[in-house]
């Protein structure tokens, strides 16, 4: 996992480096009542996150990498999200139209992609990966600056330890994945200072893996819980100076993690400092 994590970001730093178009930021962030990864109370989560993406020919990139606690603390409603514990997310897509040198808009639809997403992620002293494969397309929505749509197949990768004591890499249909993403400016004051909305929201359906293996991890007791759906959406609103913004955004979990546990339905407010470079 810590290779495969190194060779990500290592990758990203390469592709920066040269592509026509970058951008990036330092984003703090707090939220209350988080949902709870483990099926225990909502819990307070702090973390520190590098975030960026950009535009080289055919490629338009993405990522983040998120560490939590990052003053050491721990909530006591959760001893197991430690210091040091991350979540990366590295987004891929390839345009077609760039690589088939042919204007493919129609409708709405202003670009199409062949778009890769990997999520990998270390929390509790467990660590996973996920790896999604699908169309995106960007979209020309009014009022909106930004806004894409995209639609993957999505594989669990579930490591397993067989009687030897060897680890074995499975990978199981983990079903698909709606993703959208939006970004635009609500209300610009001057050069420097402006109002803006951005967010995401994922849906995930017919995930019969998780809807028959997930357990309550807060127990350690493998009680039935899994479900075939999942929603997150995160909503916020940054008030950008210069190269400094303030942010408040709120978060909506249901069946977070594809379970059906009473914590993984949450509602939870996050305020953000955030710095471009």
């Amino acid at each position: 996992m810590k290779k495969t994590l190194v060779i990500l970001l290592g990758l990203l730093l390469a592709t920066s480096m040269f592509a026509d178009f970058t951008w990036g930021q330092l984003n703090f962030y707090e939220g209350i009542g988080v949902s709870n990864p483990y099926g225990g109370e909502t819990y307070n989560l702090t973390y520190f996150e590098i975030e960026g993406g950009g535009r080289t020919g055919c490629l338009n990139f993405y990522y983040f990498f998120d560490i939590n606690n990052v003053f050491g603390v721990r909530d006591e409603l959760k001893e197991s999200v430690a210091p040091g514990d991350y979540f990366l997310k590295v987004n891929p897509r390839f345009s077609l139209n760039t690589i088939s040198g042919k204007n493919l808009a129609i409708g709405p639809v202003k670009e199409w992609y062949l778009a890769t997403l990997y999520l990998g992620w270390a929390s509790g002293g467990y660590s996973g990966d996920t790896y999604y494969a699908g169309i995106g397309t960007d979209l020309d929505i009014p009022l909106f600056n930004m806004f894409s749509l995209n639609f993957y197949k999505r594989m669990e990768n579930t490591n397993s330890q067989n009687t030897a004591g060897d680890w074995e890499v499975k990978f199981e249909d983990a079903g698909w994945v709606v993703a959208i993403n939006w970004f635009t400016v609500v209300k610009k004051f001057s050069e420097k200072f402006n109002l803006s909305y951005q967010g995401w929201s994922d849906f995930g359906l017919s995930n019969t893996y998780a809807e028959d293996n997930n357990m309550d991890w807060s127990t350690g007791i493998p009680v039935p819980c899994g479900t075939a759906t999942e929603f997150q959406m995160f909503n916020g609103f940054f008030w950008n100076y210069d190269k400094w913004s303030l942010s408040t955004s709120v978060k909506f979990h249901n069946n977070f993690l594809y379970t059906d546990l009473e914590t993984h339905d949450a509602i939870s407010p996050w305020i953000g400092l955030h710095r471009r470079f």
